[in-house]
């Protein structure tokens, strides 16, 4: 299976209307309980969220010891010898702007991402970044802001002496989860999730359906408690209603006040609900 550009930009539109818990939903409805949720400890930089095709990667732990030489040969070595042969790679030519970068670091406490990489990937149209590595530079990074980033650790070092280049489109592990080239990545504050290139349509549908049952309360909710509408409240998706949907008489059940009752009624009559 392989999507086409302008079908992969047709799902992140839909997926932009998404939270990752309404697709876990859709993971959970066509059978996928155990699979797709990336582990909790791998967060998000900032407050944020973004989606994308992964385009994976993997750095691989060096079994090369460092030489002994003076500063001034490192430096030729770092630059010459390490990341003009040992880390080399042609990432940029993957890169368009439906990726989502998926870095496995094997394990190792080394940048998967850091400042002038961030920029540069996100000059290239990258939509985000997903490790089980590190963000380095993570004040600067925090202060561009360039790209969304998930990471599992803050690091210091820089790869030469430490890792070298494993290659791209492979299949990683990334938080206890499998991720092929082309998998769709969803993360936002609540972490990330990956659903497989296969199940995407199906596990959208079911993820919309959820979504949009979900506002029919909130909005209702919202408006009881005195909070300002949001995009989180206004149905985006024409699709049938939610067959289980809560409606004003359950709400009311549930909360068992007279005046929050009244309120209630009050708010699904006027929504035609």
């Amino acid at each position: 299976m392989s999507l086409s550009t302008e079908r992969k930009k047709e799902i992140l539109e839909t997926v932009s209307h998404l939270r990752v818990t309404d697709v876990r939903d859709g993971m959970d409805w066509v059978g996928r309980h155990h699979f797709g949720t990336v582990s909790p400890e791998i967060r998000p930089l900032w407050r944020t969220k973004a989606a994308g095709f992964a385009l994976t990667m993997r750095h691989i732990p060096t079994q090369q010891q460092v030489p002994t030489m003076t500063p001034q040969d490192y430096t030729k070595w770092a630059y010459e010898y390490w990341y003009g042969e040992v880390f080399a790679n042609d990432l940029a030519d993957q890169i368009d702007d439906t990726s989502f970068l998926v870095i496995d670091t094997a394990g190792t406490q080394t940048p998967a991402v850091g400042s002038m990489d961030s920029m540069i990937w996100a000059a290239l149209g990258a939509r985000g970044v997903l490790t089980n590595g590190g963000t380095r530079d993570s004040d600067e990074t925090l202060e561009q802001k360039a790209i969304p980033i998930w990471s599992r650790w803050i690091v210091q070092p820089m790869y030469q002496g430490r890792v070298e280049w494993g290659g791209h489109s492979m299949p990683v592990e990334i938080g206890g989860q499998l991720v092929r080239r082309d998998d769709l990545v969803v993360a936002d504050g609540d972490g990330a999730i990956i659903v497989p290139e296969e199940l995407i349509d199906d596990v959208l549908t079911y993820a919309i359906q959820e979504s949009e049952g979900d506002k029919v309360a909130r909005s209702a909710l919202f408006d009881v408690l005195g909070i300002p509408q949001s995009e989180s409240t206004r149905s985006v998706f024409s699709v049938p209603p939610h067959p289980y949907a809560p409606d004003g008489e359950k709400l009311r059940e549930l909360l068992k006040n007279g005046k929050v009752a009244q309120r209630l009624e009050s708010e699904f009559q006027g929504a035609g609900k």
